[in-house]
């Protein structure tokens, strides 16, 4: 029986029998893992709190008949003041439900593990509002998963004074393909901003709603796109927050 310790992120849990859980856990070192957490549901059990969405901790685990099960939990934080607010709740469901749906298993992911951690911090004190820290999420998601580069045309690779999408890619007004749209200078810069910094630096602009609706339309068709997902609890934070 192999014995160990990780630190990681709840990002998605399901019932198993009456009384326990199988929580999925993005840690640090790890990527994703699947845990087991017997008896996690009774109100009395001490994984009860560290088996709960968002919960980040350090999870004491073991490995026996190929699964991995929990053992002891030890609370970091628990994002308690996500769910204060519908429209913050619905965001980090949804975010966490991406990472949860499409990052592989078995790799590394710490960059992705501490911007979940930036954005899902910075909406629980309220310092982010929850619309625009999606967007800044998906295009920083992306961009470590390998899915978007830049924001530069993507057939002479130019960064363009006018840029146009068309729900496959960004391109310049010479390349532009039919039904491509403009977009407003803002998102432009938006996207330039994300993809061009790191850390907490990703969440240092505001736009206008004009904008911001138009940088949502856009990364929903690219994820349709790209990554095949249309999710649910991202059409419910949608019509939440806008």
């Amino acid at each position: 029986m192999s014995v160990g310790k990780i630190r990681g992120i709840v990002i998605g849990e399901a019932q198993r029998g009456e009384s326990s859980k199988q929580i999925t856990v993005l840690a640090k070192g790890v990527g994703k893992v699947r845990l087991s957490a017997r008896g996690a549901k009774n109100a009395k059990s001490r994984l009860l709190a560290g088996t709960q969405l968002f919960a980040y901790c350090d999870f004491t685990i073991y490995e026996g008949r190929g699964f991995w099960s929990v053992t002891q939990i030890d609370l970091i934080e628990s994002f308690y003041g996500l769910r204060n607010d519908v429209a913050v709740l619905s965001q980090a469901v949804y975010l966490a439900e991406l990472v949860e749906k499409t990052c592989p298993e078995g790799m590394e992911q710490d960059e992705i593990m501490q911007l979940l951690l930036f954005t899902l911090q910075g909406m629980a004190k309220g310092h982010l509002e929850p619309k625009l820290a999606g967007r800044i999420f998906e295009i920083k998601y992306l961009q470590l998963s390998g899915l978007l580069a830049s924001a530069d045309c993507m057939v002479c690779e130019e960064t363009p004074a006018q840029l146009y999408f068309d729900g496959e890619g960004f391109t310049c007004q010479k390349h532009k393909r039919p039904g491509a749209k403009p977009l407003l200078p803002a998102v432009g810069a938006a996207l330039s901003h994300v993809l061009e910094n790191e850390g907490k630096q990703i969440f240092g602009f505001r736009l206008s709603p004009e904008a911001l609706e138009q940088l949502d339309r856009v990364m929903r068709q690219y994820l349709q796109m790209h990554v095949g997902l249309d999710l649910k609890s991202r059409r419910f934070a949608a019509d939440i927050c806008f």
